[in-house]
């Protein structure tokens, strides 16, 4: 699988040497081996996604996302990228969106069937190298 270079890793550009956007394969496993429960932490909405093996837990806000200068669906909906390029079109990635009752793994986005382009301003959670 193709996947962004160093310079283009929101993670790394951001966070170090030790961090590094989850691939494709690490999200979906946070679907295959966690549980998702949709909550409010201080304030906030979204998945507190909890592992099935040890019990740790994460909480992926419900950031929504940015097209341009606008920011839509803040609380609400949450899209957060992978360092995975689409095959078949490399300006578009692999990420996973979510909102109150659903979460999809793939180029699907919630609210456009189309590619998920990385000129959209969606989420980061960073993963350690």
């Amino acid at each position: 699988m193709t996947e962004l270079a160093l310079e283009d890793d929101a993670a790394y550009v951001n966070w170090g040497s030790n961090w590094r956007m989850p691939s494709r394969e690490q999200q979906d496993e946070l679907g295959k081996q966690c549980n998702w429960t949709w909550t409010t932490l201080n304030g906030v909405n979204g998945y507190r996604v909890t592992s099935k093996t040890n019990g740790n837990s994460i909480f992926l806000p419900a950031a929504g996302w940015r097209d341009g200068s606008s920011l839509s669906h803040a609380g609400s909906l949450g899209s957060y990228w992978s360092r995975s390029l689409l095959t078949y079109d490399p300006d578009g990635a692999y990420g996973l969106d979510f909102g109150s009752g659903y979460v999809v793994w793939s180029t699907y986005n919630g609210y456009y069937y189309d590619d998920c382009y990385r000129c959209y301003g969606w989420s980061v959670r960073p993963v350690r190298r």
